[in-house]
C-alpha cells in the first residue's frame, strides 16, 4: 500500500516539528509459518532424555512502516520501523485454560528501526537491525541453515561476538562504484535495543561496541560473484577478561543453474558467560541448482568447532523451495551429531519441517 503525504514545517513553542517535502510512505509485511519434528538418539540436544522426539508448529509475523523521500539540501533520506511478532514461548500447566506468555515484547522490540540520510553513494544511518552487518551468508542456500538449529541445541550461530547490530548504533555505508563492494562501520555506544529518548541507563548495561566490514554482490562486475567479511568487538572490563571478538567472512558463486560457495563464523564467546574464552567456528559449505524456475535443490554441510568439548558439531542439510508466486513453500531434512560438542556417541538428532513464506 502506497500514500503520498505532504509533511508541513511547524514552529510550536521553540520546537521543530515535520520537515518540508513530498514524502513516499509503504506499508508491508510478511507471515511465516513453519512446522518441525525432531528426533534425538542422546542427550546433546535441547529435548530431554534418549531417544526423545518433539513436533510443532510456529510463526513470524512482520509489519514494516516505511518513508523515504527529499531533505531540503537536496539530499535523499529513508526512514522507518518494523514490529515483529515471533510467536511467544507459553507457560501453559496442564488442566488449565490459559497461558503465560513469556517473550513476545522482547521481540516486538528490537526490530528493525533506523533513520537514513543519503548523499550519492554515501549512507548515514542511526537504528538496529537495519544496515549490512555480520549475520549473514555469501554461499546460497535455499535458506539460511542457522536459522533451523536452534531448536536442535545446536551451538552454532551467525550472531558472533559483539552482536553489534543488535544494538541501538550509528554508522555509514560507503558504497565503491564499480565495484559492487559496499564498505560500513557501526558503533553502538550501549549494549541494549532502545531505551526512552529521555534517558540513558548508567549502569546494567554491555560496553559500547563496533562493527566493521563489506558486503559485494556481483564483485568486481562478475556476475553471480558474492562476497563479504565483517570483524566486531566489546570493550570489557579487565576483570571480565579479553574483549569479546567476531570474526565472518565467505565467498559465493553463481552460473546458471548452479551455486556454490562457503561461510566461516568465528567467536570468542560462545556461550553466555562474559569472563571465559570459549572459541567457536562454524564453517558452512553449501551448493544449490535450479531444476526449474520455480524449484531450487539445495545441500549443505556444517562444521562447528567449539573449544572445551570433546566433540564438534556437524550437520548434513537438504533443502527444496518451490516458489507458488506469492507463496514460498521450503523443506527440509537435517542431520546432525556431536550436538553442542558433546562426547557422547549418541547425541545425534534430526530434524524434518517445511515452511510456508508469504509477503504483502
Amino acid at each position: 500500500m502506497k500514500n503520498k503525504l505532504l509533511l508541513t514545517t511547524a514552529l510550536t513553542g521553540g520546537l521543530i516539528a515535520a520537515s518540508s517535502a513530498i514524502a513516499q510512505t509503504t506499508v508491508t509485511g510478511s507471515l511465516d509459518l513453519h512446522f518441525r519434528a525432531l528426533s534425538f538418539s542422546g542427550q546433546g540436544g535441547s529435548a530431554a532424555g534418549v531417544n526423545a522426539s518433539r513436533q510443532g508448529l510456529g510463526r513470524e509475523t512482520q509489519l514494516n512502516i516505511q518513508n523515504k523521500g527529499k531533505l531540503n539540501n537536496g539530499m535523499d533520506y529513508a526512514a522507518g520501523f518494523s514490529l515483529e511478532f515471533d510467536g511467544g514461548q507459553q507457560a501453559c500447566p496442564a488442566g488449565q485454560n490459559s497461558c503465560t506468555d513469556l517473550n513476545e515484547v522482547a521481540s516486538v522490540s528490537n526490530e528493525n528501526v533506523y533513520i537514513d540520510l543519503i548523499a550519492g553513494s554515501t549512507l548515514l544511518t542511526v537504528g538496529v537491525d537495519h544496515v549490512q552487518n555480520s549475520t549473514r551468508h555469501s554461499a546460497p542456500m535455499v535458506r539460511n541453515i542457522l536459522d533451523d538449529m536452534p531448536a536442535l541445541g545446536v551451538r552454532a550461530t551467525d550472531q558472533i561476538g559483539a552482536k553489534t547490530k543488535e544494538f541501538m548504533h550509528f554508522g555509514i555505508v560507503q558504497q565503491i562504484p564499480g565495484t559492487g563492494i559496499s564498505l560500513s562501520a557501526i558503533k553502538a555506544p550501549q549494549g541494549n535495543y532502545g531505551q526512552s529518548d529521555q534517558a540513558v541507563n548508567l549502569s546494567s548495561e554491555r560496553n559500547p561496541s563496533y562493527e566493521i566490514g563489506f558486503q559485494g554482490v556481483n564483485v568486481g562486475g562478475v556476475k553471480g560473484l558474492n562476497a563479504h567479511a565483517f570483524t566486531n568487538k566489546e570493550r570489557t572490563a579487565v576483570a571480565q577478561g579479553n574483549d569479546i571478538k567476531g570474526t565472518t567472512y565467505g565467498i559465493g558463486y553463481t552460473m546458471g543453474e548452479f551455486g556454490i560457495g562457503a561461510d566461516v563464523h568465528k567467536t570468542n564467546r560462545s556461550t553466555s558467560t562474559v569472563t571465559t574464552e570459549n572459541n567457536m567456528k562454524a564453517t558452512s559449505i553449501a551448493a544449490t541448482y535450479a531444476v526449474t524456475k520455480d524449484i531450487t535443490l539445495g545441500a549443505i554441510y556444517m562444521r562447528n568447532s567449539l573449544d572445551n568439548t570433546m566433540e564438534t558439531e556437524r550437520s548434513k542439510t537438504f533443502q527444496v523451495g518451490y516458489n507458488l508466486g506469492p507463496v514460498a513453500i521450503i523443506g527440509h531434512y537435517d542431520m546432525l551429531d556431536g550436538i553442542a560438542g558433546s562426547s557422547a556417541a549418541t547425541a545425534e538428532g534430526k530434524q524434518a519441517g517445511v515452511r510456508f513464506s508469504t509477503s504483502f
